[in-house]
């Protein structure tokens, strides 16, 4: 299980790391970091967004919506809406490195991790269930793990 105390310190090491893609797996969100040799990764299972400035660039629903093709194999295909911003911010971040300004726990699991360049991550927990995984940091490759809520079933 995860303390309070070990989410606010995985969450506080993100300070500093690049930010190396934004991407998904199913219907959950994914962004790499990369800090002091270790890659890193945030995995959201709940809402999510990412902002620049006062605009949403893409978020969580945006999973939902086509970009190209088919509206109904655009979500297996990797074509939606979603998609497309998330490899296009990839893209930005890559060649113009990117990195984390700040990374805050707040209430009830909520994060806020603000980039270089006005461009802020989001993360809401959205379910009541105490054993419902709603996001989870973690080094890349090792078993060093953060999941929110604490009692989630891993």
């Amino acid at each position: 299980m995860s303390t309070t105390e070990e989410l606010e310190a995985a969450v506080a090491r993100l300070a500093g790391c690049r930010v190396t893609e934004f991407s998904r797996t199913l219907d959950m969100a994914i962004v790499g970091f990369q800090g002091e040799g270790v890659e890193k990764r945030l995995h959201a299972q709940c809402p999510f967004r990412v902002t620049h400035r006062e605009q949403i660039l893409f978020g969580s629903v945006d999973m939902r919506y086509r970009d190209t093709g088919d509206a109904e194999t655009a979500f297996d295909e990797y074509r939606t809406k979603y998609d497309r911003q998330a490899r296009q911010l990839t893209g930005m971040v890559t060649e113009h490195e990117c990195f984390v300004e700040s990374a805050v726990l707040g209430p009830v699991g909520t994060l806020s991790v603000e980039l270089s360049g006005h461009v802020v991550i989001e993360v809401f927990p959205a379910c009541a269930g105490r054993n419902v995984e709603q996001w989870r940091l973690f080094d890349w490759h090792t078993d060093a793990h953060v999941v929110y809520p604490d009692s989630a079933d891993r």
